[in-house]
């Protein structure tokens, strides 16, 4: 038994220490110290929106400070709700510790580092759990590497970071769901539980990653396999371990999501059409299979040639015969169960599933999903869904090579190996097949080519190299050795997958600007209009506060102003005083203070506009207007002063309804951060405070250090009703969800590990670790 279990950790090691190395030799130009063959992640949301958040929260930590409001993006920003934020996600803080303990600041590498560093937890935890269920050392491997550095995971979600990051904690949620199964089937319901809160804390990490709808999609998948693996045989009482699941994933995220869902019910994004959100594949996307070459920029369904085949081949065989595990050792307390036809179907029905919902509105599936699912009708691009069926096929693959390599020593009956034969020459045959149809395909592209057709050298290209790699496949399935499978699933995968992600050498994508001088050296608050010249979110790294930026949410009411308020009133209102565009002149009085050069190479003119507003004054005309569609018409009108009056949608106390007189005063500021402001004003009769600061749930105000209730003014600012005198005034930012989500995770974090930790002893540990792999 010692020897047994020595043998099989070694093989885990290598095996682990194999994937690893994969992982490296595929992303060595993102890792190489050498300038010259360094490449980085793609300019796009990657450095514009991601890396800018990620230095963002780490400038906000480094400085001591919970970075719970931004404001310099969209005037105004909840940085903490806005999910993709990742702000608790525990690899984000380890990465900015170790920066920070390093004495450097957050750079564009370390954010590459550490999407890369989930590349290698994907590899091992997928082969961990596929050796299992395969009950085979290639079945692992081809699996590993075939879900690892498939298209899907290899291309866009890189690039749009979250996702990686939240969907690279699957394979670990489902082998606890996995071993939860296996506890409850032995009688050991304490077990079971353990593993089910593990998975739960792990759902809950995957959620603390940021991206929602990707969260959502490992949810329900995590969720349907946690009902297939543990209800049966007994749903009623078993139903309590799937509940479990669910309440420790979401209790553990409480803390980001309640914020969250704060702030989508007031985005842009509370609701989206039917077709919106239906977005997805077309039919032409599935070219994508067999030519991610000439299909799309991001082939999110290649995962090679040799895995369709193999993937096939599991399915029929399952069709036929149950699959059959031959281990044998001294101690069955630590086999995995005999997985049968049961698993391959509810696999195959998963990724079928999740291949049709990924068309969206194309089919009625769909629309199913949208009336009936909570939180599908939430979000867009339904592709997205389609990780489930690269999963899928990943690990039918794994299983049709556990077959594969298997026929040489199987000692079923002749019957059996009679049809295991027939099955396997028909695998040989159609690779052989494909490959000459795809050689004649190449030479029919060729031929429109050589008549003048240019756009089909694409396809002449794509399609020689597709009978290469059938024609290997072919050799690799005569064959049959692990090594040779393993060998051309990489060759396959690392020449096709390999560059998707990348793009040009970047130290840092928000460089010095010396067309920024002039405002980066302005000390008096104001905003500044970006008209396309940089990046959207710059002005979280330059310290510049802008009326745009780079978000999927962005707060609702903030949009319809700027959709209705005629632009220089909505500009003064939210005090710009310079616009950086391409246009040689603007259509308001303002005067060029700098010259530079734009992202296309064309000129970039910095405007200092005459009249920039103020951002805090006082108004002594108050006039009430509580409907929404009169208040947008008011303030865009031209009898509406805004140096004067103050839209409000009810009466302060002390105040007149439509009065008249004038309000002056003076007003000092003390401080600013981004969730403090104090300011002392001073004024001879009741007043209202006008901040071109935006409204938003969380923020609170002291006058003299007593709590003051916010007015709403001109529909998005705050303000403050203030008698006459002289007035500290303080606000700060506080949400109550944030407090109440905290609250809630810390209460299920401290309820599950303590539960773990009380529960488990050593002789748990090892029966846990052993059964594990």
């Amino acid at each position: 038994m010692a020897r047994h279990l020595r043998t099989r950790y070694g093989t885990h090691l290598l095996d682990a220490l194999l994937l690893a190395a994969l992982c490296l030799l595929f992303f060595w130009r993102d890792l190489t110290p050498i300038w010259a063959d360094r490449r980085s992640f793609a300019a796009g949301d990657f450095t514009d929106h991601f890396y800018a958040f990620a230095r963002y929260e780490a400038s906000r930590l480094h400085a001591g400070h919970l970075p719970l409001w931004n404001p310099y993006t969209y005037a105004g920003h909840p940085f903490l709700a806005d999910i993709q934020s990742a702000v608790f996600y525990p690899v984000r803080l380890l990465t900015i510790l170790l920066t920070w303990l390093a004495g450097r600041s957050f750079s564009l590498h370390a954010l590459e580092l550490e999407a890369l560093a989930h590349f290698p937890l994907v590899a091992i935890s997928t082969y961990w759990l596929a050796r299992r269920w395969t009950d085979s050392r290639v079945g692992g491997l081809v699996t590993a590497i075939t879900f690892t550095f498939s298209g899907y995971l290899t291309s866009y979600p890189p690039l749009q970071l979250a996702i990686l990051e939240t969907q690279a904690w699957m394979p670990l949620i489902l082998l606890c769901l996995d071993l939860a199964g296996i506890r409850l089937a032995a009688g050991d319901r304490r077990a079971a539980a353990r593993w089910s809160v593990a998975a739960g804390l792990l759902w809950g990490i995957s959620i603390l990653a940021g991206h929602p709808q990707a969260a959502l999609l490992v949810g329900y998948g995590s969720l349907a396999f946690a009902l297939f693996r543990l209800l049966p045989p007994a749903p009623i009482s078993n139903l309590g371990f799937v509940a479990l699941f669910g309440l420790v994933g979401l209790g553990t995220a409480m803390v980001q999501l309640l914020p969250s869902w704060e702030f989508m019910r007031l985005s842009t994004r509370a609701s989206i059409s039917f077709a919106e959100a239906g977005s997805g594949f077309t039919p032409y996307d599935l070219l994508q299979l067999i030519l991610p070459a000439v299909a799309v920029p991001f082939p999110a369904l290649y995962v090679g040639v040799l895995p369709l085949g193999l993937a096939v081949v599991a399915f029929v065989r399952s069709i036929e015969r149950p699959p059959h595990t031959g281990r044998e050792t001294p101690d069955a307390a630590f086999l995995p169960p005999l997985y049968s036809t049961s698993y391959l179907y509810f696999w195959g029905g998963i990724g079928l599933l999740a291949l049709l919902l990924s068309f969206g509105k194309l089919l009625p599936v769909y629309q199913v999903f949208y009336l009936l699912a909570p939180g599908w009708r939430w979000f867009r691009h339904q592709e997205r869904a389609v990780v489930w069926t690269v999963w899928a096929i990943a690990l039918l693959a794994g299983y049709g090579a556990a077959w594969l390599t298997a026929l040489r020593s199987s000692t079923e009956t002749d019957e059996s190996r009679l049809m295991d034969r027939r099955l396997w020459r028909g695998l040989i045959r159609g690779y052989a097949w494909a490959a000459l149809g795809a050689l004649a395909l190449a030479l029919l592209f060729f031929a429109g080519y050589q008549a003048g057709r240019e756009a089909l050298w694409g396809f002449t290209a794509a399609t020689l190299f597709l009978a290469s790699l059938l024609g290997l496949s072919a050799m690799a399935a005569r064959y049959r050795h692990p090594a040779l499978l393993c060998g051309v699933l990489v060759l396959d995968l690392f020449t096709l997958n390999v560059g998707h992600h990348s793009g040009a050498a970047i130290a840092d994508p928000f460089p010095p600007n010396p067309v920024l001088t002039v405002p980066l050296a302005d000390a008096e608050p104001f905003r500044i209009v970006n008209e396309g010249q940089l990046p959207e979110n710059y002005g979280m790294v330059y310290g510049l506060e802008d009326l745009g930026g780079e978000s999927p949410l962005r707060l609702a009411r903030y949009q319809t102003f700027l959709d209705h308020v005629p632009r220089a009133r909505a500009w003064r209102l939210l005090n710009v005083r310079y616009v950086l565009t391409d246009r040689e002149e603007l259509d308001m009085p303002a005067e060029r203070v700098a010259i530079g050069e734009g992202q296309n190479g064309r000129p970039v003119y910095l405007y200092r506009l005459t009249d920039s507003g103020a951002r805090a004054w006082l108004a002594g005309e108050v006039v009430i207007e509580p409907d929404e569609d009169r208040l947008w018409q008011r303030l865009a009108s031209d009898d509406f002063d805004p140096a004067r009056q103050v839209l409000l949608p009810s009466l302060p106390e002390g105040f007149h309804a439509e009065s008249k007189a004038g309000c002056d005063g003076r007003i000092v500021w003390q401080e600013r951060r981004p969730e403090f402001l104090m300011l002392e004003v001073s004024t001879a009769r009741p007043c209202v405070l006008v901040l071109s600061e935006l409204d938003y749930p969380g923020w609170q105000a002291l006058v003299n250090g007593q709590r003051t209730p916010i007015e709403r003014a001109n529909g998005v600012l705050r303000a403050l009703a203030l008698p006459a005198g002289t007035h500290q005034v303080v606000m700060r930012f506080r949400p109550a969800s944030l407090q109440w989500g905290a609250g809630i995770s810390l209460v299920i974090l401290l309820g599950a590990v303590g539960g773990l930790v009380i529960t488990q002893s050593l002789g748990d540990v090892k029966k846990d670790f052993l059964l594990s792999i």
